[in-house]
């Protein structure tokens, strides 16, 4: 886990807005200070790799990450020539994000969800090799190569063109994180969940390290935290409300951990399922909202990014909603330094 004297802070664009005015946010948040702009990509919306490339082309410092990037929709070859030429654009500030995504995003796609951790696994086997421009065959349960290399790795015959990128895992369940903790660089967090889950995932992320003869201090942990920041408490809290009763609804693997009551879970379920959004919004009680967002004024939103700090975040990665991302980079500019 990372130490510094002003905690960084991150952006995560959820597949919105056009990627002009993505491009025009991004700029304005390293203008303010942030650490790092993140782009994901676990809905059928945009694709990670374009908006990063244009965000490479237009600042200077903050880093650029994927996240994420599932390891269904791509083979490895081409994960890691998009990777790299990304770090063409944006050398040393790219950190390439992956995760095993959603069964609900790759179902409509005719992907069969198959052994996600044996398919992550793989997958980070091979990327490094391929990265580095070496010839790679592998012969796996989900993966095969025979021979594969990307060719212009290499430059001008001086050996590899980059160093290794930063490999940052996304993951949920106990498995993942344990794993994780062995072989990434950094965790990224999913959006909506308590700094109580963060404590027990830090546990696994510290346990996986130390199987690989690593410790915590080897990887740095972010978290996406939802942040509705305003003036007005009760906009910026009934705004969180909404997109908290259509996570819980549509993802529930991630409800399940939560800590909310199961009944709860249910009518919150039933409702979006039923009624739709705004019914289920109702049923979203004040607690959640609390354990699973930085909702309210700045000065509450910095309060709740103070508390995943202390329960041992290093890198809290703000994600706004759309059309309130230039006002949130403003008004919680201060944390960002």
């Amino acid at each position: 886990m990372a130490t510094a004297a002003t905690p960084p802070v991150g952006l995560l664009f959820t597949g919105a807005p056009a990627i002009p005015e993505m491009v025009a946010l991004a700029r304005q948040a390293e203008d303010r200070g942030f650490d790092s702009i993140w782009i994901a990509e676990t809905r059928m919306t945009r694709d990670a790799f374009v908006p990063a490339a244009a965000i490479a082309q237009v600042t200077e410092r903050v880093r650029i990450g994927t996240g994420i990037v599932n390891v269904y929709t791509r083979n490895p070859v081409v994960l890691a020539i998009s990777f790299l030429g990304l770090d063409e654009l944006a050398p040393g500030r790219i950190l390439a994000g992956l995760g095993t995504g959603s069964p609900r995003v790759l179902a409509p796609q005719g992907v069969p969800f198959h052994r996600p951790l044996t398919r992550l696994r793989e997958y980070c086997e091979v990327l490094p090799p391929l990265m580095r421009g070496e010839p790679v065959s592998y012969d796996g349960t989900t993966v095969t190569l025979d021979g594969a290399r990307i060719e212009d790795v290499l430059a001008a015959g001086a050996g590899t063109a980059r160093a290794e990128l930063p490999l940052w895992l996304a993951a949920t369940g106990p498995k993942a994180m344990r794993y994780a903790g062995g072989v990434a660089d950094g965790m990224l967090m999913n959006v909506c969940l308590p700094t109580t889950y963060v404590e027990s995932r830090l546990e696994l992320l510290e346990a996986g390290a130390r199987d690989a003869g690593r410790t915590l201090d080897d990887v740095e942990v972010a978290m996406a935290v939802l942040t509705c920041a305003d003036d007005d408490e009760q906009a910026a809290r009934d705004a969180a409300r909404r997109f908290i009763g259509l996570y819980l609804g549509a993802m529930p693997n991630i409800a399940q951990e939560t800590g909310l009551p199961q009944r709860v879970l249910d009518d919150v379920g039933n409702a979006l399922a039923g009624e739709g959004l705004e019914a289920a919004a109702r049923l979203v009680p004040e607690e959640a909202i609390d354990l699973l967002a930085a909702a309210g004024t700045p000065e509450q939103c910095r309060r709740r990014l103070d508390a995943y700090r202390e329960a041992g975040i290093d890198l809290v990665v703000l994600t706004p909603l759309e059309g309130t991302i230039g006002p949130t980079i403003d008004l919680m500019a201060p944390v960002a330094g």
